[in-house]
């Protein structure tokens, strides 16, 4: 038995030995993956709303360095127009727009959607009025300043321009201000209080101070705490009335911003006010200051009607600056708005009752000189 179990065992050893020897395949080489080059974590909105940008994007940047804040690649368009012309990136699907110098630097941001951006405070586009002017404090009050009654820019923010509609904020701007503060001195009285929304302005027309109302084709003023109507001038197609303080005197101008409209063509107008002898007295005559045609508008892929202007006005000494919003809408909706770049318009001197020669003397109307 044991002979026979030897035998088997080495049968099976030779076995074993004839069988060709079987190779290893060698270990496959280790994939190595290389990471993607990073440019950074991104800012996920909401995005902060502060006075030098909103969220990443930064007043001053030069565009190509915000370029490289879009998470879907180069969204860049040229905005052309006679009035305004800027490149604009897009972000956030079209709810945020960059507004820069051609090939320059970010001069405003603006939101346009709800939610996307908020002020520290909270407030966002959709929020009403009354919850802008809680967080934010009531409307900036600057005499040498003044705007479309559809702009608000809240005291808390200074360089947001808050458009409103229906009582609710539409679209939030943060804009560069480059705003060299002029010393006035003395001024003619303290403004009484007025009411945007009941088209009535408290001025300082003369040392008494005066109440402005103003209709779609009228100015009207009246001592102030009586009804006691001092004068009133025709102004067709008043968009808005302001008082702004004129550095000569300390007194106020009235300044009219006016539109006219066709099929083909809108135009914007300013004219210049003060009391002269107790009367209202024109002392820059109507002066375009834009002017847009159908023709411009589809350049911007747009209609006439589509567009529109929020003219704002700064007292600069001799002259009156004028700037503001533009909009084009698709709908109800606001798909583009830039800003203005200001032009001036001179405002000639008056001699007011009782001051030294140096300025020029007032004439009666129809007799004014042209502006210089």
């Amino acid at each position: 038995m044991r002979s026979s179990l030897a035998v088997l065992v080495l049968l099976a050893a030779c076995g074993k030995r004839d069988e060709p020897e079987q190779k290893r395949e060698p270990n496959p080489p280790r994939r190595v993956i290389e990471p993607l080059p990073t440019q950074g974590v991104r800012a996920l909105p909401p995005h902060a709303i502060r006075a030098d940008g909103v969220g990443p994007f930064k007043l001053g940047e030069p565009a190509a360095r915000l370029l490289d804040q879009l998470p879907s690649g180069p969204r860049i368009t040229q905005f052309m127009l006679p009035i305004a012309q800027r490149d604009i990136l897009r972000a956030e699907d079209d709810a945020i727009l960059i507004g820069a110098e051609p090939q320059g630097k970010a001069t405003f941001v603006a939101v346009l959607r709800p939610e996307i951006a908020r002020t520290e405070g909270g407030i966002h586009v959709g929020s009403s009025r009354q919850e802008l002017m809680k967080s934010l404090g009531g409307p900036l009050d600057d005499p040498d300043r003044a705007q479309d009654p559809r702009i608000v820019i809240p005291s808390g923010l200074k360089n947001l321009h808050c458009l409103i509609e229906n009582g609710e904020i539409t679209a939030m701007v943060i804009a560069s201000e480059e705003r060299s503060k002029e010393v006035i001195g003395e001024t003619a009285c303290t403004r009484p209080k007025g009411d945007r929304d009941l088209q009535k302005l408290g001025a300082c027309l003369t040392g008494a101070g005066e109440i402005v109302r103003y209709t779609s084709d009228e100015i009207q003023v009246y001592a102030k705490d009586t009804d006691k109507l001092l004068d009133r001038k025709p102004v067709p197609d008043l968009v808005f009335a302001a008082a702004v303080r004129n550095p000569s005197d300390g007194r106020d101008d009235i300044v009219t911003v006016a539109r006219t409209i066709d099929s083909q063509i809108k135009m914007w107008s300013v004219a210049v006010f003060r009391i002269v002898d107790n009367k209202l007295m024109k002392i820059v005559p109507d002066t375009p200051v834009f002017t847009l045609t159908a023709i411009n508008a589809r350049w911007i892929g747009v209609d006439l009607r589509d567009v529109d202007i929020y003219v704002e006005v700064t007292g600069r000494g001799d002259t009156i600056e004028v700037g503001g919003l533009l909009t084009a809408r698709e709908g109800d909706k606001i798909r583009d708005i830039v800003v203005i770049p200001p032009k001036p318009v001179s405002r000639k001197r008056t001699k007011a009752p009782g001051q030294d020669a140096g300025t020029t003397e007032a004439r009666s109307p129809g007799t004014e000189r042209a502006p210089r």
